[in-house]
């Protein structure tokens, strides 16, 4: 595994654990790009406002123009006014990475509380939180508001992120081409918060959440479920990034967690190994859960 881990592009961040023992780790501290990983913090947020009441699975949310983002997902094509409710977005956002339900749902719990859920779980920056609209649009819409959020405190940001937030998207997704994550325009963590994020969603103990997580392993039929009979995955891309992430549980009840994350300047040559990168991760599942990281 450390000769194909050393043959990946980029700069390469893992961390691979099996209960309490670090198996192998690689930067699992620095900080890295993620891509749409960082839903799982919107999911940790959701699934807060939810234990304390101030949030409900079966609660409605209703599509505005504003909400609309680029794909993936499916949400940003139906018509204004359609109706969804909280776990069908959040079902939506993390098995098939729709970012629209995603900005809607940070639009109803606001983005400090995501900040905060991030904090929780480890996590350092990010503030305040973009949405995948206001990633896109600082990313490659007008080079004035990139320009503006690089020059801005963090009210600031705010401030400018609320106004994009509040506007129709003006972002065409054939124009997502060029690496930004370089420029300090993505969402960061590093691998170990990213396991523990995946670790306290699994801690809720909330049957939906653990459906959610699941829907989407990301595997397919690349792993033999009965050594891991519980498999939860969110995966992330951006140009130059490449992210993906599994928390599952053993027939013994042991928690495995691999994370890997890529990031470089050639997006091409990091969008080539997505199949590499995912049948490590089934490799590593494998490995950590049959053998306790024997390799």
């Amino acid at each position: 595994m450390a000769d194909r881990l050393d043959q990946l592009p980029g700069e390469v961040g893992v961390l691979i654990t099996r209960g309490d023992e670090e198996l192998v780790e690689r930067r699992a501290e620095d900080a890295a790009p993620l891509g749409s990983v960082f839903k799982l913090f919107v999911l940790l947020a959701t699934t807060e406002a939810v234990r304390s009441s101030e949030l409900a699975w079966d609660e409605t949310l209703v599509l505005t123009d504003p909400d609309r983002s680029l794909p993936s997902g499916r949400l940003q094509d139906e018509p204004t006014g359609s109706e969804i409710s909280v776990r069908e977005a959040a079902q939506e956002m993390i098995a098939i990475s729709d970012n629209t339900a995603t900005d809607l749902l940070i639009r109803r719990l606001g983005r400090e509380r995501v900040e905060a859920a991030f904090a929780s779980v480890g996590g350092a920056g990010n503030a305040p939180w973009l949405t995948t609209k206001g990633f896109f649009t600082l990313g490659w819409g007008d080079a004035a508001l990139a320009t503006q959020w690089r020059d801005a405190d963090e009210a600031g940001r705010r401030r400018l992120l609320d106004g994009i937030d509040d506007a129709p998207l003006s972002v065409d997704a054939a124009s997502v081409t060029n690496p930004v994550w370089n420029t300090g325009i993505d969402w960061f963590a590093s691998p170990a918060t990213v396991a523990a994020v995946h670790e306290a969603l699994l801690d809720t103990n909330d049957d939906t959440v653990r459906a959610i997580l699941s829907k989407n392993t990301g595997l397919g039929a690349d792993l033999d479920r009965t050594i891991l009979p519980y498999l939860g995955f969110k995966g992330g891309s951006a140009p130059g990034v490449l992210a993906a992430s599994w928390s599952g549980e053993t027939a013994k009840g042991e928690r495995v967690t691999v994370v890997i994350q890529l990031r470089g300047d050639d997006p091409a040559a990091i969008a080539g190994v997505q199949r590499e990168v995912f049948g490590l991760g089934a490799d590593a599942l494998r490995l950590a859960a049959e053998n306790g990281g024997q390799r």
